[in-house]
């Protein structure tokens, strides 16, 4: 009942693989269940069967050439350029509501995937999972999914950016430092750094042990952390290189304290602590770059006995180990580089999209100063940002100048704040409370630190910098923040996580604890008989050796002692292995127990946690519907155009006051085809505007010498002054008015004769 080195290796790098294909297929699925439910909510009355009116000016913007694009841009709207270019290509294919939408669904659910493979690199496949449905259940996430605007796409390209400086900062969920090591660690005893896990790299522990196992930390394929390893290695009643077991009974030679060999009359050498005899060859399969050393009848001798080899020469093709190390750190340091390349890129494309994206950098900066990264990671991450601002600055100029844009926002109070707040994490009250006592548990309790490190600062700093922005120059506005959203959701799976390990352990640990006991009681019950049988059956032959010593004479007793020693080591060498037979299965049903119990106790906290966000949703589903309404946006331009199609005759004409509500005609121009815009002096593509020119109010007042009658649109806004009015109302009479959301539709008629 012995395994070759061989046979334990491979039996590892079987345990590996599978463990390794589980965790694949747990990453793909926590990856992709949320990527599936936001597809669907995305796809889910999609077509509303109105735009609202910055919906309008992304639609009659995208549908110009691109000449007529780059004339806009240079007075209005640069900030929205770059979308409007990518949607210029869409809307050429077929103009429709869905269309212009589509591409706000398709970056919801990549800024769905990238949130679940953030939440399963920075902690596990569950806190993942947990993460990507919440995102895709908030409300206001599936709003801008459904708003033919850039700030679905900023998102996305805002937590692809995330992603990336995760991947090329190496910050995992086991690591301390964003370059992939521990603070104050070096190597390891078994060749890896304190915290690493040798083999399956599935599991963390504080340091490694001589045998190159992490104290407390999984075996390869484990499924939970065990006791700490012997010397020699190996855990109690675990397996040994060559089959026995390290049980309470057998010495560090694999036998029974005080019995002898069984080919030689005194027992051998004492032995290392790597468990072999001096002499005694090994394989160290840890130590990367150590030789094979193997035993002295006929193969290489390792240099000392039982040392554990760190040789010069690999056994792969005789390259120097530092050779090969100074390679793979050049393909490290390669790979690296084109990972920082690629996250310049990302943000640089982000903050085109929108400026305030750019906001995210100090976001990841302070992400880099907690997990108190090293040089070499700030120094690719600070040209990878230098890149990224000197392509932003140049917009940053444009949009300086066009800022009057944004004169209706007003200066921000701390209620903003709260405001987006509620609108992120909520915005039910039950849903907001829950949220933040999980991100509340995250931050007390921390378990996965390189989560808080990303999440936190994303959720934290661009809003600050934004509303201290905005005391100076009014912008401040949550759509702006979506990007931020992520960070939410994050916190609150890994509060999650924190409650559920927290509850599920102990009771994991009493269930796997009382059937181990009993396994092992009643295997320690047959092993104490056996040995006790042993013990009188070595008191017998040692009396017979006795008598016979008395019957025979002096040489007789000496040749027959020697042979009832000799039957009673081969008898001990049996009863051991025995005993490692029993401690050796006592060990595997402990370990298929507690496999048993936390694949029992995974599944059932991957439920729960499920199951309350599906919880969330229905409670907030009467949002959700709302979502999927015109009601939900600020107007509703088809209702009002079919309106003014119905009230209307051929040739009457309009007046939009002010020029901005020309929206509708140019979102349906349908039902107001036959209307004369009696105002316009030149059009927007013309006069690369948005909405066009007006002509002066004489120029007005001369056109409309001649009308009978006129139809105002204006906007229905306090703060908006209504210039166009004022001139029919000396002249004209109002006869009819109608109020929709945002905008008010009046039919003035000529007081007097006409002239």
């Amino acid at each position: 009942m012995s395994f070759g080195v061989d046979g334990v290796s491979g039996r590892v790098r079987g345990r590996v693989g599978v463990g390794a294909r589980r965790r694949a297929v747990s990453v793909r699925t926590a990856v992709v269940v949320p990527m599936a439910v936001m597809l669907w909510l995305g796809l889910w009355g999609l077509d509303r069967g109105t735009m609202w009116r910055d919906e309008s000016a992304t639609y009659q913007m995208a549908r110009r050439t691109l000449p007529q694009i780059r004339d806009a841009l240079g007075t209005v709207d640069a900030v929205h350029g770059l979308y409007y270019v990518l949607m210029h290509p869409l809307l050429a294919l077929r103009p429709s509501e869905v269309t212009l939408r589509l591409p706000s669904v398709l970056a919801a659910v990549a800024t769905t995937a990238l949130v679940a493979a953030l939440g399963c690199r920075l902690a596990r496949p569950r806190v993942g999972l947990w993460a990507g449905l919440l995102y895709a259940a908030t409300p206001v996430v599936t709003h801008y999914a459904q708003e033919g605007r850039s700030y679905a796409l900023v998102a996305a390209g805002a937590a692809w950016a995330t992603y990336l400086l995760v991947l090329a900062a190496g910050v995992g969920p086991r690591t301390g430092r964003a370059d992939g090591s521990v603070p104050g660690s070096g190597p390891g005893p078994g060749g890896f750094a304190p915290g690493a896990t040798p083999a399956d790299r599935s599991a963390s522990g504080p340091a490694c042990t001589p045998g190159g196992f992490a104290t407390g930390a999984d075996r390869a394929g484990g499924p939970d952390p065990g006791p700490a390893p012997t010397p020699s290695g190996f855990v109690s009643g675990a397996d040994r290189v060559d089959g026995s077991a390290s049980g309470p009974g057998p010495g560090p030679s694999g036998l029974a304290p005080g019995a002898a060999r069984a080919d030689g009359p005194t027992p051998g050498p004492a032995p290392t602590p790597s468990g072999l005899a001096p002499g005694a060859g090994q394989v160290d399969r840890h130590a990367p770059g150590s030789a094979s050393v193997v035993g002295p009848a006929g193969r290489d001798a390792g240099p000392g006995p039982g040392t554990r080899v760190r040789s010069a020469v690999s056994v792969r093709g005789g390259v120097p180990r530092r050779a090969r190390a100074a390679s793979a750190s050049g393909s490290r340091g390669r790979v690296t580089g084109w990972r920082w390349a690629a996250y310049g890129g990302v943000v640089a494309v982000t903050a085109l999209l929108h400026v305030f994206a750019a906001l995210m950098l100090a976001a990841h900066a302070l992400t880099l100063l907690i997990s108190r990264a090293r040089r070499p990671v700030w120094q690719g991450w600070g040209i990878a940002a230098a890149g990224a601002v000197a392509v932003v600055v140049p917009l940053v100029v444009v949009a300086r100048r066009q800022s009057a844009q944004l004169a209706w926002m007003r200066r921000p109070t701390p209620g903003r704040l709260w405001a987006v707040v509620e609108e992120f994490a909520g915005p039910s009250a039950l849903v907001l409370a829950v949220n933040l006592l999980l991100i509340t548990v995250a931050l007390a309790r921390p378990r996965w630190r390189s989560l808080t490190a990303v999440a936190l600062p994303l959720i934290c700093v661009p809003p600050v910098l934004l509303f201290a922005l905005a005391l100076h120059r009014p912008c401040f506005h949550e759509r702006y923040l979506l990007f931020t959203l992520p960070g939410i959701p994050l916190l609150a799976a890994a509060g999650v996580d924190r409650l559920v390990a927290a509850v599920g352990s102990r009771w994991a640990v009493g269930v796997a604890g009382r059937k181990v006991r009993a396994v092992v009681r009643r295997r320690v019950r047959a092993v104490v008989r056996r040995r006790v049988r042993a013990v009188v059956r070595r008191r017998i032959r040692a009396m017979v050796g006795r008598l016979a010593v008395g019957v025979s004479g002096r040489r007789a007793g000496a040749v027959t002692a020697r042979l009832v020693r000799a039957a009673s080591r081969r008898r001990a060498a049996a009863r051991v292995d025995r005993c490692a037979r029993v401690d050796r299965l006592a060990g595997v049903v402990a370990d298929r127990r507690r496999a048993v119990v936390g694949g029992r106790r995974a599944v059932v906290a991957v439920a729960a946690g499920v199951l309350a966000v599906g919880c969330a949703f229905v409670w907030q589903f009467p949002l959700h519907q709302l979502e999927r309404q015109p009601l939900s946006r600020q107007d509703d331009l088809a209702a009002l155009a079919a309106a003014v199609g119905r009230l209307t005759r051929p040739g009457e004409p309009v007046l939009y006051d002010p020029p901005k509500e020309r929206r509708i005609a140019i979102a349906y121009p349908r039902p107001l085809a036959g209307l004369r815009d009696i105002a316009l002096g030149t059009p927007g593509p013309a006069s690369g505007t948005l909405y066009g020119v007006d002509v002066g109010p004489a120029e007005l007042l001369r056109r409309l010498g001649g009308a009978r009658s006129a139809w105002l649109i204006a906007a229905d806004e306090p703060r908006v002054r209504p210039v166009k009015a004022t001139v029919l109302i000396g002249r004209f009479r109002l006869a009819y008015s109608l109020c929709l959301p945002g905008i008010r539709l009046e039919h003035y008629v000529r007081a007097g004769p006409a002239g």
